[in-house]
């Protein structure tokens, strides 16, 4: 609990380095001038008077001048990276049993061969380790005259285990600093750069991490990485368990990981103001919840007894990114999900890893109101179709809110329902059902496609 605690301390402190602010001020002069002239022509003159008698006009010079101050702000991304969660799954020479975590470190994190004693005994797997982090970020390190690509950064919460055994865990809560050296071999979105590192951490865990990193992204926040390094050092007694004592913990290791919402910058990007940031994806949200209602009877999911519900069941999508297709008319879609949760009944509780998703956006009222048929395939750790459409509205305050209706049809798979429901171990359960529901989006930011296109062409890389 504690550590939740501080990593939402963390991101309240954090979320105010996303943007740079300068100012112009400076101080506006408006000056004018205003002539009058008269003439008093005497009764019975018909012309202006000569020599002899000097002229009845006058002439009379006003001068103002009026002087203000004003003030021009411009707002700018202050970030060479700021993430949002990332796993890996790593190789590390450990004879002890794994994590079972899987490719990229994030497939079987919620299945049955991640926890002991469910539907079989646990697995011996080549990924035996994991990296786990929360909230990674890097800002420019001023270096050697300025040099561009050094960055040096932090994160939130970091996990470094290197197999199943939780005393062989090294950890950081927000006490480390990370200094990287970017070499780049594509440097337009998506991104291609190799970046050694060296990493050292205080607590819980005292650690030193190094090694190097090769990154392919950030497109609409997703990355992947390869990873090659060694961390080294121990746990501090008063973060053990009661049962247990420090002692010298060596990972070498080599790894493939992905993260989401995970926005990576070069240092031109910097230099440009948020208003003409290049967009890569026609969606990003961080958080998706549909309250569904199933039409095939399935049990609740939802304590009943207190009263019947209008609803059976919920979906919930964490790191969300589509991106435009160049199909007939730009309006078609592909994109995926970090994770994806979708139960229309009691047992009826799937989970999905980066599902594969294919839709099209239609414009019903200019970009306020949409919908969007789509077909999503979730392959693991269950396994079903969803082909559904979504009639939402974009509030243009990073929120969307709508309707969604559906068919589904799977099986709940390698999936660990217990998590959710009491009775879920001991079940396997096939869904097929259609669905109505009411969606919201919470930090749901909506681009059209001809922005996206527009202004991929007016950044100058």
């Amino acid at each position: 609990m504690k550590q939740i605690l501080i990593l939402i301390f963390f991101s309240a402190l954090l979320s105010s380095c996303v943007t740079r602010f300068e100012y112009d001020t400076y101080t506006i002069t408006v000056r004018d001038s205003i002539y009058r002239e008269r003439v008093h022509n005497a009764p019975g003159s018909g012309g202006e008077n000569g020599t002899v008698f000097p002229s009845s006009r006058t002439t009379r010079l006003q001068r103002e001048s009026l002087s203000y101050d004003s003030t021009y702000e411009r707002e700018y991304p202050a970030f060479l990276r700021y993430g949002g969660i990332e796993f890996a799954g790593l190789i590390t020479g450990s004879s002890n049993l794994g994590l079972g975590t899987g490719l990229l470190g994030v497939y079987t994190v919620l299945d049955s061969n991640r926890i002991n004693n469910v539907y079989q005994a646990k697995e011996n797997s080549i990924f035996k380790g994991q990296i786990f982090r929360v909230l990674p970020l890097e800002y420019r390190l001023h270096w050697f005259n300025e040099s561009p690509d050094w960055t040096i950064g932090w994160n939130g919460y970091e996990s470094i285990a290197q197999d199943d055994d939780v005393s062989n865990t090294l950890k950081s809560v927000g006490a480390n600093v990370y200094i990287r050296k970017r070499f780049w071999f594509r440097d337009k979105p998506p991104y291609l750069f190799a970046s050694p590192f060296f990493g050292i951490s205080l607590l819980p865990s005292a650690y030193v991490n190094f090694g190097g990193e090769l990154t392919f992204g950030s497109f609409g926040g997703f990355n992947i990485r390869a990873y090659a390094g060694l961390a080294t050092g121990f746990t501090w007694n008063p973060f053990l368990q009661a049962n247990e004592s420090s002692k010298s913990i060596t990972t070498p290791y080599i790894g493939l990981g992905v993260s989401a919402l995970d926005f990576i910058n070069k240092v031109s990007e910097t230099q440009h103001e948020w208003k003409d940031y290049l967009h890569s994806a026609v969606e990003v949200s961080v958080f998706d919840v549909d309250i569904l209602k199933a039409f095939t009877g399935y049990p609740n999911f939802f304590d009943t007894s207190k009263g019947a519900l209008p609803v059976t069941g919920l979906s919930l999508q964490l790191g969300t990114a589509h991106f435009p297709l160049d199909i007939w008319n730009g309006k078609f879609w592909a994109g995926t999900s970090l994770f994806k949760f979708f139960a229309l009944g009691y047992f009826q509780a799937v989970l999905s890893v980066l599902p594969l998703r294919f839709g099209y956006r239609e414009y019903l009222i200019a970009e306020d109101l949409t919908i969007e048929p789509f077909i999503e395939a979730n392959y693991y750790p269950s396994s079903f179709i969803n082909l559904g459409g979504r009639l939402r509205l974009n509030t243009f305050r990073d929120m969307t809110i709508g309707l969604v209706f559906g068919y589904a049809n799977g099986s709940t798979g390698a999936f660990y329902p217990k998590i959710f429901v009491q009775n879920g171990a001991a079940v396997h359960a096939d869904i097929s059902s259609f669905y109505l529901g009411i969606s919201i989006g919470l930090k749901d930011r909506l681009n059209t496609p001809e922005l996206v296109r527009s202004l991929e062409k007016l950044v100058n890389w």
